[in-house]
């Protein structure tokens, strides 16, 4: 594999991961390892009742300030500010999340007001703004997609203005991740798909984003091959207890890889769709992605290699063209036998609108660090009609 001729980077992956059926009994001995005494819960309103949740809550015992279960979608800058008033309240010097990347962002968000003794966000959205960790974090995941659990970015949307806000600084990145399979089988098959798929996104993006460097590589080729041997068997048996595990443990590879990498268009891309329309990140992601691998073709043909052996496809005496278009195909493929909707005309999505969306692609960060530098939003429509 060619890199570029003055290679140079720094590789950051700081989390501690804990793997396991049933590690979430690990807990509390996490927390002494944090320096943690009091930890408020943070998860959304569907698993706040939920037995997963019950468990943890039991085996927190009177070491859990509390239990926050307002995390939504996208989250937002009136939940955080609640979630920190909570946190201040219930006299928490830590927390821990439960749940998918919404509930991961918000106690990050949260976690950044509580150590700053700040009362709003906004301060801190951009990148680099925040400038130390934040109190002790725990992140619980229960879907296979965002890997939040150890990146630095945190997503917080503007629900009036339709936009998504990020959060980037290395003190965000949580101490300690717990992966528990357990808490991933009783996901629905589209969601499994859904959040299987931004995952996979994170795994190509590695490979056409800006800042790519060999270890990032090796773990985005290795979520990749895990994500196409193992998401199958999930939609079909989702109690398979090794299937769940090789799953989630390809989303985390993937987070440590566009953790450093950075991700591309895609993401770009998504995040105007989540915020204009709400559409679900996975979702659009897994829309988006063969036609911003086919957009960033000029420059990325060669690094689509990795991810055509990572599909298990026989790339021996295939042009770079050749196999970059066969790494595309196969992606194509795969979404489609997931059953995921191939098309945003199929998510309601209106097509007179994407000058707009392309706008908003055009000044996320994940369209910034696209290897194939974008300056005209009607780039981004043609890739939008595309995916229309």
């Amino acid at each position: 594999m060619t890199y570029k001729d003055r290679l140079a980077f720094s590789f950051h992956i700081p989390t501690k991961i804990v793997f396991g059926a049933n590690s979430l009994k690990d807990v509390v001995k996490e927390m002494d390892g944090l320096k943690m005494e009091k930890a408020l819960v943070v998860t959304d309103g569907t698993l706040q009742d939920s037995p997963m949740v019950k468990t943890l809550m039991e085996t927190l015992g009177n070491r859990a300030a509390g239990l926050f279960g307002e995390a939504i979608p996208d989250s937002s800058f009136q939940v955080v500010s609640r979630g920190t008033g909570v946190f201040r309240e219930k006299g928490a010097d830590g927390l821990i999340s439960i749940g998918g990347g919404s509930s991961m962002d918000t106690a990050k968000a949260i976690g950044v007001l509580a150590k700053k003794g700040k009362e709003d966000l906004r301060e801190f959205v951009g990148i680099g703004k925040i400038g130390e960790p934040i109190v002790p974090h725990i992140a619980v995941p229960t879907t296979s997609g965002t890997a939040s659990e150890v990146t630095q970015f945190a997503t917080v949307k503007d629900h009036e203005a339709r936009e998504k806000r990020l959060l980037s600084d290395p003190g965000l990145i949580p101490p300690v991740a717990i992966l528990d399979p357990l808490l991933t089988v009783s996901l629905p098959a589209q969601l499994t798909a859904a959040t299987a798929m931004d995952a996979m996104s994170h795994g190509i993006e590695s490979f056409h984003a800006r800042f790519y460097e060999p270890f990032a590589d090796a773990l985005a080729y290795q979520a990749i091959r895990l994500i196409v041997q193992y998401l199958p068997v999930c939609l079909q048996k989702p109690d398979d207890l090794e299937a769940r595990g090789m799953l989630a443990i390809a989303s985390t590879l993937g987070g440590m890889a566009f953790q450093n990498a950075l991700v591309g268009c895609v993401h770009g891309m998504a995040h105007a769709l989540g915020g204009m329309y709400g559409l679900h990140h996975g979702l659009a992601n897994s829309i988006l992605l063969p036609h911003g691998m086919r957009f960033n073709m000029p420059l990325s043909a060669p690094r689509y290699r990795q991810v055509a052996e990572a599909f298990g496809l026989d790339v021996k005496g295939r042009s770079d063209a050749q196999v970059g278009e066969m790494a595309v195909q196969a992606v194509e493929v795969f979404t489609k036998n997931t059953g995921l909707p191939q098309k945003l005309s199929q998510v309601n999505i209106p097509r007179e609108n994407m000058l707009e969306v392309a706008k908003l692609a055009l000044a996320d960060p994940g369209m910034k660090s696209n290897l194939r530098r974008v300056t005209d939003p009607q780039e981004i429509v043609a890739v939008l009609l595309a995916a229309w």
